[in-house]
């Protein structure tokens, strides 16, 4: 893939400004972590699977977008230099998916984002079929952008957080590691349960080490119930991706306790304050188990979704 580089002459209020969009390098990341970071701490601008500390957004950045890299996928914008506004995209070959990284503009940059837009999704390539945006519902912005764009509103999302001071309320025992016994009833509960999540069944099987655990609870030696939590201790970070129930045995608990463990767990780090976890506006019923347990609200999130069909 080549480089973008584009240079246009703005006019505001008589002033000529020179704007020039570029693909960015190797050596930009501290500079656009650092930016990305900043404007997604802030509601107004704030996207779900984006990073809010800049050491994280850079790792994540250089260890986790590779199908195609960072510096093949993002685009930024400057003025007089200043970087002024930062788009990208973490592609998926195997999933022909791709979640939008933005726009992150400065507020009175904004203007620049159709710009942006058509040189950052000039990047895409040729095998990715459908295109996720995953903004804050106060992201008005990105939220109208991904109607202007023919986005479709996939669903409503509620972001939930767990603080380390409330983890002395916890109760339950410690819960038992998955084991290959329980691999394939995992899986298949797993799919059945979110048939079209970001990961199935196998991917999380992949994504397993010290710090991404799958936890369970079992009786007479058959699967009650699963939770898949993701710790990053060195950045303080953690959530909780996905749980289920075996249909048989909902409603005794089992969610409640698979909760309680797996939060146990994270707080084992020292550096984890708080866990967050996301879940369908609509699910009214983990919501109100969620909130028992001791989560509390955070934010309110929009799913976009686009089929950019075959290129």
């Amino acid at each position: 893939m080549s480089k973008i580089d584009n240079s246009y002459l703005k006019v505001r209020n008589g002033d000529i400004t020179m704007c020039k969009i570029r693909g960015i390098n190797k050596a930009d990341i501290e500079e656009v972590s650092t930016f990305i970071s900043k404007l997604n701490n802030r509601e107004e601008s704030h996207i779900g699977y984006c990073g809010t500390d800049q050491k994280e957004v850079a790792k994540y950045m250089q260890e986790e977008i590779t199908d195609v890299p960072y510096f093949d996928s993002f685009v930024g914008a400057y003025e007089n230099n200043q970087l002024v506004g930062v788009l990208g995209f973490d592609a998926d070959l195997e999933d022909k998916s791709a979640e939008i990284w933005g726009p992150f503009i400065n507020k009175d940059k904004w203007d620049i984002v159709f710009s942006m837009w058509e040189k950052a999704i000039s990047l895409l390539p040729k095998e990715i079929d459908s295109l996720e945006m995953f903004p804050n519902l106060k992201n008005t912005r990105v939220c109208q952008l991904a109607r202007d764009l023919s986005f479709n509103k996939y669903s409503d999302e509620t972001i939930l957080v767990f603080s380390r001071s409330n983890s002395n309320k916890l109760e339950g025992n410690r819960l038992e590691e998955l084991t290959p016994k329980h691999h394939h009833t995992m899986k298949q509960l797993h799919n059945e349960a979110f048939p079209n999540a970001y990961y199935d069944g196998e991917q999380i099987m992949k994504r397993l080490n010290e710090n991404r655990k799958v936890f369970v609870i079992t009786k007479n030696e058959e699967l009650s119930g699963y939770i898949y939590v993701e710790a990053e201790p060195e950045f303080g970070e953690a959530s909780i991706k996905f749980f289920a129930v075996a249909p048989i045995v909902r409603g005794k608990g089992i969610g409640r306790q698979l909760l309680a463990g797996s939060l146990k767990w994270l707080f084992t780090f020292e550096s984890m304050d708080s866990i967050t976890l996301c879940v369908n506006s609509t699910n009214q019923n983990a919501i109100n188990l969620y909130k028992k347990v001791g989560f509390q609200h955070q934010h309110d999130l929009i799913s976009f979704t686009k089929d950019v069909g075959k290129k």
